[in-house]
C-alpha cells in the first residue's frame, strides 16, 4: 500500500489544493492525515470538508482539539488563540462534530499514525530530534511512526540500540530498522521553505519520502489579514518560518 500522508493543514486552502494537484501524478492508494486540519488560517470550513472527502484516515491534532474545546485555548500562544476562537465561529456543527470525532492514533499496517508523539498523543509532546526520539521508539511497537505538530521535515532511524538523526529526504526502512519521521506541514512549514511539505509512504517498499510543492502562500496571507486574523500569521507563510 502506497499512502500520501499529510498534516497540519491549518486552514490554508491554497497549499491544500496545491498538495491535491501535486499528488495527481503520484501513484498512491490513499491519503491520510496527521491533523491540525484547522486554525491560523482563513478557510477552515473548506478545509475540513476538503479532508473529510479525501482522507481515509485522520487523527486529531491540538488545534483540531481546541476547535471543539475551548478549555484547550489556556496552552496556546495569542496569536493561535485568537486564531481558533474566529476558526470556531467559521466552523458549521457538522465540521466541529467530524474534528471531535477525530482519534488520537490510527495504525496503517506496521506504521503507526499520531499527531504529536506515541507516548502521549493527548499530551501535544514535540518531537524535535533524536534526544527526544529515543524513548518514543519504545511507546509504539509499529516500525514506522509518522507525526507532525512541529512543522519541520524530520526523521529519526533506531537499529538495535543505535538511535541517529538522518539528513535525507527519502528513507528505506532497512530489515530490523526502525523510524519516526516527521513529514513537516501542509500549511505553515517552519524549516525556512515556504512550500508545503508531506510525505509519501510505501509500506510495500518500507520507504518514506518527503515531498515539497509551491503554492500561491501570497494570496492565503492576503486572506489572513482581510479575514482579521493577525497579521503576523499571514506574514509567516512567505518566510517560512
Amino acid at each position: 500500500m502506497r499512502y500520501v500522508v499529510l498534516s497540519d493543514i491549518h486552514a490554508n486552502l491554497e497549499a491544500l489544493e496545491a498538495v491535491f494537484e501535486e499528488i495527481e501524478s503520484i501513484e498512491h492508494d490513499a491519503v491520510v492525515c496527521l491533523g491540525d486540519v484547522v486554525g491560523y488560517g482563513p478557510d477552515p470550513g473548506p478545509v475540513v470538508e476538503l479532508v473529510r472527502e479525501r482522507s481515509a484516515v485522520t487523527v486529531r491534532g491540538n488545534h483540531d482539539n481546541a476547535a471543539v474545546d475551548p478549555r484547550e485555548e489556556a496552552f496556546f500562544n495569542d496569536w493561535a488563540a485568537a486564531a481558533i476562537r474566529w476558526t470556531r465561529e467559521h466552523l458549521s456543527d457538522s465540521q466541529q462534530a467530524y474534528l471531535g470525532g477525530l482519534p488520537y492514533t490510527a495504525s496503517l499496517g506496521s506504521a503507526l499514525l499520531v499527531h504529536s508523539s506515541p507516548s502521549r498523543p493527548e499530551a501535544w509532546r514535540y518531537v524535535l530530534g533524536r534526544p527526544d526520539a529515543i524513548s518514543e521508539f519504545d511507546a509504539f511497537d509499529e516500525r514506522i511512526c509518522l507525526i507532525g505538530h512541529s512543522h519541520v521535515p524530520m526523521m529519526v532511524a533506531k537499529l538495535e540500540e543505535r538511535v541517529w538523526e538522518l539528513v535525507l529526504s527519502e528513507v528505506f526502512v532497512t530489515p530490523g530498522m526502525r523510524l519516526i519521521a516527521n513529514v513537516g506541514s501542509v500549511g505553515q512549514p517552519r524549516d525556512r521553505d515556504v512550500r508545503a511539505s508531506f510525505a509519501v509512504l510505501d509500506l510495500d517498499e518500507g520507504t518514506v519520502a518527503i515531498r515539497r510543492v509551491a503554492y500561491n502562500a501570497e494570496k492565503t496571507a492576503e486572506k489572513i489579514i482581510d479575514a482579521g486574523l493577525p497579521k503576523f500569521l499571514g506574514e509567516r507563510l512567505l518566510v517560512g518560518q
